[in-house]
């Protein structure tokens, strides 16, 4: 890693600053071995090959090393076999990637995150897609796949960092990226809900995040198709995690890709949830505002007071909530006044 950008990670036990601890080798200000420390707590981190570790027995307890142990036993036959992915649905490989990080909609200079990184097969491609302005960090749960995207990737020409850490604590701060990509690495997180959060905590607003797994869809269910492939492998009949896509989630986009048994999710990351005009005057009898319709609410009335305040209203001259609004209003303030119980 290199030394000055210490300052975009953080612990991912405890969310504080790390400082450099030690450096035992260093090249053209790169440390290829050395030690990260936790400011608040100590806890320290190892740097091997120019790959920080991340991974903690705490985090591995809690499921993540299930993911590592799988992917480091087919690390060496990965690139082997992975085109089978695409060509059982008779899918060209390089075309479904491709189509997938253009939903990032990169520019040269952009600082980009790759989850699941694994042997870079995407990874690759996103680093043709950049500059040496910009930048692309891979972080994956298993060290075996991440040294053969080291080796992939050590003559491109932008800046690259790799990561060993689990997708539910990603250890840098918030807002660090511009984009993030992760191909059909959701399946195996331990949280999903705190996985998918955490990828939208780390993108900027603005930013884009890119994400794909596998799924038979409901309408292909019931086909001969959809039960073979959940016969082969049970992810495919995971729900779409719809309900666990952040509230900073906009311009939310799915599509089914790749044989249509794999979901792709893109959206643009903002601050907070929406924020609506809600106290706009809505037009009509009734009246009021999307605010006070939520938020005014009070005891119902008898039926027959309701069909009486529906006929005055109209003579009124007012909408239903402004009339209502001051009559309550006006006599709530008279009996406060007066003190009457």
């Amino acid at each position: 890693m290199r030394k000055k950008n210490i300052e975009l990670y953080k612990c991912p036990l405890t969310d504080d600053n790390l400082d450099i601890d030690e450096i035992v080798e260093e090249i053209d200000n790169k440390i290829i071995s050395g030690i990260l420390r936790s400011r608040q707590t100590g806890k320290r981190y190892f740097i091997s090959n120019g790959v920080v570790d991340f991974i903690t027995p705490e985090q591995e307890i809690k499921g993540a090393a299930f993911a590592r142990k799988y992917y480091s036993e087919i690390a060496k036959t990965y690139d082997e076999n992975v085109h089978i992915t695409f060509e059982l649905y008779n899918e060209n490989e390089s075309d479904i990637r491709n189509r997938m990080i253009d939903l990032l909609e990169l520019k040269p200079n952009y600082k980009v995150l790759e989850v699941s990184a694994g042997t870079g097969k995407d990874s690759e491609i996103i680093a043709s897609r950049l500059n040496k302005d910009g930048g692309l960090w891979l972080l994956d749960i298993s060290p075996d796949m991440l040294s053969f995207n080291v080796e992939r990737l050590k003559n491109v020409g932008v800046p690259t960092e790799h990561v060993v850490a689990s997708a539910c604590s990603i250890p840098f701060n918030d807002n660090t990226f511009d984009a993030l990509y992760c191909f059909a690495g959701v399946g195996h997180f331990p949280d999903l809900p705190k996985g998918l959060k955490e990828m939208a905590r780390v993108v900027k607003p603005g930013g884009k995040v890119v994400f794909c797994e596998k799924n038979v869809p409901e309408w292909l269910r019931d086909t001969e198709y959809g039960k073979i492939c959940i016969n082969n492998n049970p992810m495919f009949a995971d729900p779409v995690p719809l309900k666990h896509i952040p509230v900073e989630a906009r311009n939310v986009g799915v599509r089914w890709i790749n044989g249509n048994v794999h979901y792709v999710f893109d959206y643009t990351v903002d601050i907070e949830e929406p924020k609506g005009n809600f106290d706009m005057e809505i037009p009509g009898p009734r009246g009021g505002t999307f605010n006070t319709r939520y938020y005014g609410k009070l005891e119902g009335v008898s039926v027959e007071t309701k069909k009486l305040a529906i006929e005055a209203q109209k003579y009124s001259g007012k909408s239903m909530t402004k009339w209502l609004d001051e009559i309550i209003k006006r006599e709530a303030e008279e009996i406060i006044r007066n003190g009457t119980k």
